[in-house]
């Protein structure tokens, strides 16, 4: 679950990470009078759940109220990525004489929360990882200790000379980890991590990512969720009990596991297409699943093929087929299927599909092929 910037702000800001004041607003009244409250030079920010709101004209800096409202007028209503902008975040416009990066995500393979600061802040880290890795600082945090205040100060040297920066760096750093184990977070940034024209450090920015495993135990956590500013089909997925992501590509993938959703999409790439989803059924042997991932990938304009592959084993080949039958009847179905399917009562399901007017296949490099050569015909 993502956060909106405005509520990752304030979880920091009540672990006691410095951030500037500010409010969120719906209306264009609402941010003219936050603006008045503030009395200095403002930033509206949209707030939706994508990057690039900059560039997409989302943010947008007002010397006094009557531009914060003009401001707020651009932005609110406006589509971002396919997201509509709601709210905005108001918060004073500071002054930067430094921008850094500090974050923690939970990394896999160290099975540990990983912290990384970066002297390069105010730009993607994905981009300073291609550009210049060598300035991206880790630290693997062993959770039976948290971050200790020498790790803290360590890191902060990474990113300034002055003594004071560092040591102000290092407690944004602790208190952020204190956010990021408190939320349950998946990942906890701040972007940039600034100085000001005084010296001081101060939070600029943030995002919070929650684990969703995490929600049941965080009550107050998951009622932060804003589900207008979710993409519908990741929305529609979710109430669906459907684990899904959409992504760019035209090729449709509706898989059961997560391991073989990902081994399917790795073998769209490896053949020259590009997926348009994640999108894993489960375990369950239920029909209207099916269904309602038809339904789901078929809003998508951008799918020029979609591609079923089952692999029976808890999930029964025959109720994933009757599952496609019944997609069929109910929807109108204006894209190509492609069905890998095998396993658990495999025959049964393709007598099932035979009889409806669809084929099977068996072969999953061959059935991933064939919908990649189907998409990049009809693009």
């Amino acid at each position: 679950m993502n956060l909106h910037e405005y509520q990752a702000r304030a979880l920091l800001k009540a672990a006691g990470v410095p951030v500037p004041d500010g409010d969120v607003a719906s209306t264009p009244d609402e941010v003219e009078r936050i603006a008045a409250d503030i009395g200095t030079g403002v930033v509206v920010k949209a707030q939706v759940h994508t990057g690039g709101r900059g560039k997409a004209g989302g943010v947008k800096l007002a010397a006094d109220p009557a531009e914060a409202r003009a401001a707020a007028e651009q932005i609110l209503g406006m589509t971002i990525k396919g997201l509509t902008v709601r709210k905005v975040l108001v918060a004073p416009a500071a002054k930067i004489t430094s921008e850094s990066y500090v974050g923690i995500i939970v990394d896999r393979e160290s099975q540990r929360p990983v912290l990384m600061v970066s002297p390069e802040g105010g730009v993607d880290i994905e981009e300073v990882a291609t550009k210049a890795p060598e300035k991206i600082y880790k630290l693997a945090i062993d959770p039976r200790f948290g971050l200790l205040p020498f790790q803290a100060a360590s890191l902060g040297f990474k990113l300034y000379s002055d003594i004071k920066q560092v040591r102000q760096a290092a407690v944004v750093m602790q208190r952020l980890y204190t956010a990021f184990i408190d939320a349950g977070a998946s990942l906890a940034e701040i972007n940039p991590l600034i100085t000001d024209d005084e010296g001081t450090v101060v939070a600029l920015d943030a995002k919070i990512s929650v684990d969703d495993n995490e929600l049941d135990r965080k009550p107050a956590i998951a009622q932060l969720r804003d589900s207008s500013a979710e993409a519908p089909s990741e929305l529609a997925a979710r109430e669906a009990g459907l684990t899904f992501i959409k992504l760019d590509g035209n090729v449709g993938c509706c898989v059961n596991g997560a391991g073989l959703a990902m081994a399917t999409m790795d073998l769209v790439k490896y053949y020259g297409g590009e997926p348009a989803n994640f999108l894993d059924i489960g375990g369950s042997s239920n029909p209207e699943k099916v269904v309602e991932a038809l339904k789901i990938i078929t809003t998508d304009p951008h799918v020029k093929a979609i591609l079923f592959n089952i692999f029976g084993g808890i999930t029964r080949g025959d109720d994933v087929a009757n599952g496609i039958v019944a997609a069929a009847k109910q929807l109108t179905l204006e894209v190509p299927l492609v069905i890998r399917l095998t396993g658990t009562n495999e025959e049964l399901a393709v007598k099932i599909l035979e009889d409806a007017g669809f084929s099977a296949l068996t072969d999953m490099d061959e059935a991933v092929e064939q919908a990649v050569k189907i998409a990049q015909e009809a693009a």
